[in-house]
């Protein structure tokens, strides 16, 4: 065991050190989760608004209501300034999306039937500005509305404070929607940047899966494998000690992308990272197989390399890693993929789901990976020795 440990050990430095292989699998994979998600995303982010009121009438209480509305959190994030001045330069700075300015007289001339308004800052976001503007022209248009229905039918449209700047809170402040349907009807219950976030991590853990195939055949080419043949220990631990070294790697790419698009792209992986961490080791396992069993026939790293691109380009396009949607042209093929099977446990971790939920994707992908291990114990010898 002490053999089989120090190898993979050794195996995971020498990686470490190849700064190509770490641009790779996980720079790489970062940049195009980053590119596709931020492409495709149709998620609408709350813009931050920063608000000073002056006011200190009787309405200011409705206006803290307005802002802390259930209504409109989904477009906008409150955050209050201290002064006036603090307003501009936090969206300038772009600290901020937008600015608001209630004046110190909304209260009183609100009271007195006048039309209001507030000052506002805009950002340099376009969409963030329509919605922020969108939520407020709704309040402000409804609340102006009210007043001239008081100054036309007098005091019996109601008490002269009763649901003053208060619109109806069954009226939403603003509709926002997708033209065409729901907007995870392509990514279904995900995110844009959930869906790719999945997929590559997927994808190339798949490529880390193959370096232990490539790192046998390059040992067997120098004549490494040969000599380690002849020490007073076990062969086969050396040989999984350098498939481990494989594993290794892959784990701390998983855990890298990971915990990257969790705290930079604000990726939600959901909370099972435990299920989560068996379906990354799985794809390894599946990755690592027919890496292992591409080599036994191909013999040489270059032809093991482009076949095995060529199989996981190709599980990958299928499953819909490039075009979402695929599946309205292909129909169920991708479902003789490992790819589907590991997304789809993936984006049920995402959505919170119970593992009864996704237990049948990880026990086909168990399955999977349990026979191509098998086959690739069986062809391990083509690989490992000179005239198997």
């Amino acid at each position: 065991m002490r053999i089989w440990w120090t190898t993979a050990y050794y195996e995971l430095l020498k990686y470490s050190r190849k700064k190509t292989l770490i641009l790779i699998l996980i720079v790489l994979p970062l940049v195009l989760i980053y590119m596709l998600g931020s492409a495709f995303d149709t998620e609408i982010k709350p813009a931050k608004v920063i608000v000073y009121n002056a006011d200190r009438g009787e309405l200011r209480a409705s206006v803290d209501a307005f802002w802390s509305n259930d209504e409109i959190k989904p477009y906008v994030r409150f955050l209050a300034a201290k002064e006036e001045g603090d307003v501009q330069p936090s969206v300038t700075e772009s600290e901020s999306d937008y600015g608001v300015v209630i004046p110190a007289d909304y209260s009183s001339r609100v009271l007195k039937g006048e039309t209001v308004s507030w000052r506002t800052y805009s950002g340099r976001f376009v969409e963030k500005n329509l919605a922020v503007e969108s939520v407020i022209d709704s309040y402000l248009t409804e609340l102006n509305m009210q007043m001239s229905a008081r100054e036309i039918l007098g005091p019996e449209a109601g008490s002269e404070q009763e649901g003053v700047g208060e619109p109806d809170a069954a009226e939403p402040f603003v509709l926002v929607g997708m033209l065409g349907g729901d907007k995870n009807q392509i990514f279904r219950s995900v995110s844009a940047m959930q869906y790719y976030a999945a997929t590559y991590l997927i994808m190339f853990l798949l490529y880390g899966g193959m370096l232990a195939a490539i790192e046998l055949l390059n040992q067997h080419k120098n004549g490494t494998l040969q000599r380690m043949f002849t020490m007073p220990f076990s062969f086969i631990q050396l040989v999984l000690g350098i498939v481990t070294g494989s594993f290794l790697v892959a784990a701390l790419q998983a855990i890298i992308i990971v915990l990257f698009t969790k705290f930079v792209y604000d990726v939600n992986w959901g909370t099972n990272y435990g299920w989560l961490f068996l379906i990354s080791l799985l794809t390894t396992a599946v990755g690592a197989g027919i890496a292992i069993i591409i080599a036994s026939f191909a013999k040489t790293v270059k032809t093991t390399q482009t076949v095995f691109g060529i199989v996981a380009f190709s599980m990958t396009f299928v499953s819909g890693g490039m075009i979402a949607d695929i599946d309205v042209i292909i129909g169920d093929a991708s479902k003789w993929t490992v790819n589907h099977w590991a997304n789809e446990g993936l984006r049920a971790i995402m959505n919170g789901s119970s593992w009864s939920d996704y237990s049948q994707e990880v026990a086909i992908l168990a399955m999977i990976a349990a026979v191509l291990s098998v086959f690739a114990m069986i062809r391990l010898p083509k690989v490992v020795k000179r005239h198997a």
